[in-house]
């Protein structure tokens, strides 16, 4: 079994969907090859078209641990589904918003019904973890939502509303793998309850979108996996499309600007994205959102070499954050505010090729961002180590980038970790102890993922 042996194109699909669907699950190349019984280095080879897997039997095991149909793996779906339509379900747009693993028959109530009990019991196993003081009964409503026994009210949305606005919070420090799993099953009950919301459905439907830009970041911009992202990112614009929310419109056009960017190695399609969400934005949104959208702007500029417009968003981003904040919560990832937005002005200055500048002014957002906010923290942290790096201060630059490692180790951010690796490729130019030192770190973390 999985010798290494010719490759064609069907083995390079069945190695696609055993990667995508592992991501689905949130499992590490380690942690999936022990459930297989293979090795990393296995994984690896396979999802990379090295090897192909050769034998059915471990197929069909590949398939149980996934929880994916064995004829979706190895490519030879039914068409059926297509032919039955949808039963007596709602022929509403939502629909269309259903986010599903690829291959999951809508149609197969039995292994409809499963998923959406494993959704519901994801849900309520963290329900407590997320908000340890949501109110209690709401496991309970949910439940009884679910068995279609009550509908659901505005008290029972208001609990999933909590619950949302924990996941959201909780993408400060919480690592991407653990996110993802309790995250998906979220978007399918919320999915599963907006049929039939009634009154509560634009409520429901602002839920899915703002948990569809929430997976679209763990898996486009935490695990590098742009392709595996877009659909979320759809499901985000079809919900807002559909309630008429600019807010949510615009934050998921700032999404989209990160993952263009970073994820498409596309900057002019990044900043081309942050443009549509400041259009967006001038149908009124929350100003915490639109600060964000203008630092956001700012990154794609600095990125293209735009000092002029780069500091001309800065200061405009600076400006919202001073406006009052309405009473409606924001609806954002993570934290923005004051600290947050320094360390945007030290990572343009350092794109601009302002490094002593740079150095200063991300010296003092670390200084003032809390230790919580892990994602952020890093960042700066390599923003930090890549301006001393250009000023050839390279223990500095060392002492910041294993610094960002130690928080990498926490949040398994693929893209942060091939910074550092990039970091390190230019200190090993010249060599140095501080290189060496960086390396050891380097090699130490790789080995553990």
């Amino acid at each position: 079994m999985g010798h290494v042996v010719a490759v064609d194109k069907h083995d390079l699909l069945i190695a696609q969907r055993i990667m995508e669907s592992r991501r689905r699950r949130g499992l590490s190349q380690l942690e999936f090859g022990s459930l297989i019984g293979r090795s990393e280095s296995w994984v690896s080879k396979v999802e990379t078209g090295v090897m192909r897997v050769d034998s059915l039997a471990l197929l069909r095991t590949i398939a149980t641990v996934l929880r994916v149909e064995l004829s979706y793996l190895i490519g030879v779906e039914s068409d059926q589904a297509g032919d039955q339509g949808h039963g007596s379900q709602s022929p509403m747009t939502l629909q269309h918003l259903l986010i599903d693993p690829a291959g999951w028959d809508i149609c197969d109530l039995e292994r409809r019904r499963w998923f959406l009990v494993q959704s519901s019991a994801t849900v309520t196993s963290v329900l407590h973890h997320l908000r340890p003081g949501i109110e209690e009964g709401l496991t309970e409503r949910l439940s009884a939502v679910k068995g279609k026994s009550v509908r659901l009210d505005a008290d029972t949305v208001h609990g999933l509303e909590q619950i949302v606005s924990g996941f959201r919070q909780s993408y400060r420090s919480a690592s991407a793998h653990c996110l993802l799993a309790p995250a998906h099953g979220t978007l399918n009950l919320l999915t599963e309850f907006a049929a039939e919301a009634g009154a509560q459905c634009d409520r429901v439907v602002s839920l899915i979108g703002q948990m569809g830009t929430l997976l679209a970041a763990v898996l486009g911009l935490d695990l590098d996996d742009p392709l595996a992202a877009r659909p979320y990112i759809t499901i985000a614009m079809r919900a807002a499309q559909q309630i008429d929310d600019a807010e949510l419109m615009a934050f998921t056009l700032g999404g989209r600007a990160f993952l263009s960017a970073y994820g498409n190695k596309d900057p002019h399609a990044g900043l081309g994205f942050a443009d549509a969400a400041l259009d967006t934005a001038r149908r009124g949104i929350h100003p915490r959102t639109h600060a964000w959208l203008m630092a956001v702007t700012s990154e794609m500029h600095a990125s293209l070499g735009q000092e002029q417009e780069c500091q001309h968003h800065l200061a405009q981003a600076e400006l919202r954050l001073t406006n009052a904040a309405p009473a409606r919560p924001w609806i954002g990832i993570g934290s923005f505010g004051g600290d947050k937005l320094l360390a945007y002005r030290g990572g343009d200055l350092m794109r601009l090729g302002r490094y002593q500048d740079a150095q200063a002014i991300l010296a003092q957002s670390l200084a003032c961002l809390d230790p919580s906010l892990k994602r952020h923290r890093c960042t700066a942290h390599i923003d930090l180590a890549e301006a001393l790096a250009a000023t050839a201060s390279m223990e500095d630059a060392a002492d910041h980038a294993i610094k960002a490692l130690d928080i990498i180790e926490q949040t398994g951010h693929t893209p942060s970790l091939q910074r550092v690796d990039r970091l390190h490729q230019h200190m090993q130019q010249t060599p140095s102890a501080a290189g060496r030192r960086l390396g050891e770190h380097l090699l130490h973390l790789k080995g553990m993922r």
